[in-house]
C-alpha cells in the first residue's frame, strides 16, 4: 500500500465512524429488537463495535511500538456478561467516532511509512500487520452495519414500522 492509499484507507475508516449516526431516528423498540434467538440486537451491535474499536486502539498501538507482540482475541461472551443494553447507545456511538478520529490523525502521520513492519500477533489469526488491520477495521463496521439493516429489515417484513 502507498502512501495515498493508506491515507484514502485512514479516511474510510474514520468515516465508517458515522456508520451508525442514523440509529437515534429508528423507534426504541426497534434498536432492542432480537430477530431471531442468537441474533443480536441494533444496540449489541454498537456496543460492540465500540468494544472492538477500544480493543483494535490498543492493538495498532501496540504493532508500533512493540511490534510482532501478542495481543487478546476479543470474546463473544462480553456481549451477555456486559449487558450491553444498559450501554449508554449516544456515549457509545460519540466514542467510536472519537477514538476513529483520533486514530486516523496519528495514521496519517505515519502513512510514509512501511506498515508491514508494524504488526501484532493474534492468537487465532496470526501476524496482522497494520496494513491489513486498517482493512479489517474498515470492514468490521460494514459488517455490522449490514447486520443492523437486516434487524430493520426483518422488523419491517414482520409488520412493524421503522424509520
Amino acid at each position: 500500500m502507498n502512501a495515498d492509499e493508506k491515507r484514502a484507507a485512514i479516511s474510510a475508516f474514520e468515516n465508517g465512524g458515522g456508520a451508525f449516526d442514523d440509529v437515534f431516528a429508528l423507534p426504541p423498540a426497534l434498536l432492542t429488537y432480537r430477530p431471531f434467538p442468537d441474533a443480536w440486537t441494533i444496540h449489541e451491535h454498537i456496543v460492540h463495535c465500540l468494544e472492538v474499536d477500544a480493543a483494535n486502539f490498543h492493538r495498532y498501538r501496540r504493532a508500533i511500538a512493540q511490534p510482532d507482540t501478542q495481543v487478546l482475541p476479543f470474546d463473544p461472551s462480553w456481549t451477555a456478561a456486559l449487558d450491553y443494553h444498559h450501554q449508554d447507545l449516544a456515549a457509545s456511538v460519540a466514542l467510536i467516532k472519537s477514538l476513529r478520529a483520533f486514530m486516523a490523525a496519528h495514521l496519517h502521520s505515519l502513512a510514509d511509512r512501511d506498515w508491514r513492519a508494524f504488526a501484532y500477533v493474534h492468537p487465532k489469526y496470526g501476524r496482522i500487520d497494520l496494513e491489513a488491520a486498517l482493512q479489517s477495521y474498515i470492514d468490521h463496521i460494514h459488517f455490522h452495519r449490514e447486520l443492523i439493516d437486516r434487524n430493520r429489515d426483518l422488523w419491517n417484513q414482520a409488520g412493524k414500522k421503522a424509520t
